[in-house]
């Protein structure tokens, strides 16, 4: 039950990647929570509502997207995944590359996992 649960965390993050390389905000609407914080490397921390908003308005867009070694533990209903995010973004007209490590929450619904938080830590940029 342990092994499959933790495969299914890690199947909802891939699918979170994907919707957010994406932007498809209607994916990603369903597995974020109504109470999302979502805290980005540079500090700034999104709601479900403005992080969506970012994404569908463009002014937020993800032109690569890597979960590097994502590895997930189980504590109770709670699932948490860790990994490094390498990622080109292009936010308000400027190309960044960022690399930080993240540690991502779930929660698991009788609907599924939902993803209640985000954290980010900037790490030094991939060597090309």
């Amino acid at each position: 039950m342990t092994a499959a649960l933790e495969r299914s965390l890690l199947a909802a993050e891939k699918t979170r990647r994907q919707a957010m390389l994406a932007a498809d905000v209607a994916a990603l609407g369903t597995l974020l929570s109504d109470t999302l914080a979502y805290t980005h490397s540079t500090g700034v921390t999104d709601s479900k509502q403005s992080y969506l908003a970012l994404l569908a308005s463009g002014a937020l867009r993800y032109e690569t997207l890597e979960f590097a070694t994502p590895q997930a533990r189980l504590i109770g209903t709670a699932g948490l995944v860790g990994a490094v995010m390498y990622a080109t973004v292009l936010k308000g007209g400027v190309r960044r590359d960022i690399a930080s490590s993240y540690l991502a929450v779930w929660e698991h619904t009788a609907a599924g996992w939902v993803l209640q938080a985000v954290q980010a830590t900037a790490l030094p940029a991939k060597a090309a």
